[in-house]
C-alpha cells in the first residue's frame, strides 16, 4: 500500500478545535484520509483532536460512572458504586438479594480457594507417599509402584499447574 504522506504535502486542514492548516496526510488516520479522497469537502479531524475527544468521552463517561446506584456488597458490607462489580455479580440482583459481591471480594474468595486446592493437593501428595513406603515396607511392589506414580503425576500437577492424562486403553482398528 502507498504511504498517504507522499504527494499530499500541506494538503490537508483539521476541522477540529485545532483548526490547523496545511498538515501532512500523516497528522491524520487512514480513515480520515480515506473520507477526505472520497469528499475533499468533507471535515476531517488530525490525530491530536481525536484522542483529545476520546479522552474527554472517557471522562465523562467516569463521570456518570461516579454518579451511578450504589449496592451494598454481601461480603464486605460496604456500599460501593456499582462500578466496583462485574456485570454477572450485578445481574444476580433480579435472580436473589445480597448475593452480590464486588471485585475486590470476588478476587479474594478466588485466590482463597486456590491456596486451599494447593493445600490439600500437598496434604494429599504427604499420604499418598507414606502410602506407598508402608506398602513398600509390607513388600507389596506393585501397589507401592502405582501410589508413587500417582504421587509424581500429582506433584507434576502442584508444580506445573497442568493435570496428567490417562491414556486411553489401545484398541487395534478393524479393517
Amino acid at each position: 500500500m502507498a504511504d498517504l504522506s507522499e504527494g499530499r504535502a500541506g494538503m490537508f486542514n483539521c476541522a477540529g478545535p485545532c483548526q490547523r492548516k496545511r498538515l501532512v496526510a500523516g497528522e491524520f488516520s487512514r480513515k480520515m484520509v480515506e473520507v477526505w479522497q472520497g469528499d475533499d469537502k468533507a471535515p476531517i479531524y488530525c490525530k491530536k483532536c481525536t484522542l483529545e475527544k476520546e479522552a474527554e468521552k472517557a471522562k465523562e463517561a467516569n463521570t456518570k460512572a461516579d454518579s451511578s446506584e450504589m449496592v451494598v456488597c454481601s461480603e464486605c458490607k460496604k456500599e460501593l458504586p456499582s462500578t466496583a462489580y462485574s456485570n454477572k455479580q450485578l445481574r444476580k440482583e433480579l435472580t436473589s438479594k445480597n448475593l452480590q459481591k464486588c471485585k475486590e471480594c470476588v478476587f479474594a474468595a478466588e485466590k482463597a480457594q486456590r491456596e486451599n486446592a494447593a493445600v490439600n493437593k500437598e496434604a494429599k501428595l504427604k499420604m499418598l507417599r507414606a502410602e506407598a513406603e508402608e506398602l513398600e515396607k509390607k513388600g507389596d511392589k506393585i501397589k507401592a509402584m502405582k501410589i508413587f506414580t500417582e504421587a509424581a503425576s500429582l506433584e507434576a500437577e502442584i508444580h506445573s499447574g497442568v493435570k496428567a492424562m490417562k491414556p486411553k486403553p489401545f484398541k487395534p482398528r478393524r479393517r
